[in-house]
């Protein structure tokens, strides 16, 4: 599975990348910028975006789902995952995004994306 960590600051983004890295060994991890996410996304082909709320506006790429993390709002994230409603995680942990990445898995297993 592909997963785009478009966080800033720069910090956040290398220290979810490694504990994603961590936990999903098997999957590819790609770090982008959050200004450069409309660039790195179409390459990449994520299935899964994790990115600010902030970030910049991706058009003409699917992706299976889409966590986005509020920074102005303690860290909730609205979580968008393919046919169902979106959801809001208040404080969202790890283990919060592991399960969103596992849902995610799931999905692309099942759609063979």
């Amino acid at each position: 599975m592909r997963i785009l960590i478009s966080v800033a600051p720069t910090m956040y983004r290398e220290t979810l990348a490694h504990i994603v890295r961590q936990n999903r060994p098997g999957d590819e991890v790609c770090l982008a910028d959050p200004q450069a996410l409309d660039r790195e996304a179409p390459s990449f082909r994520p299935h899964l975006i994790v990115s600010n709320d902030n970030a910049s506006e991706v058009r003409g790429v699917s992706v299976t789902s889409w966590v986005v993390i509020r920074y102005h709002d303690h860290l909730s994230a609205s979580v968008f995952v393919d046919g169902q409603d979106t959801r809001l995680v208040q404080d969202i942990e790890i283990e919060d995004l592991l399960g969103v990445i596992e849902e995610t898995q799931r999905l692309v297993v099942g759609g063979s994306s």
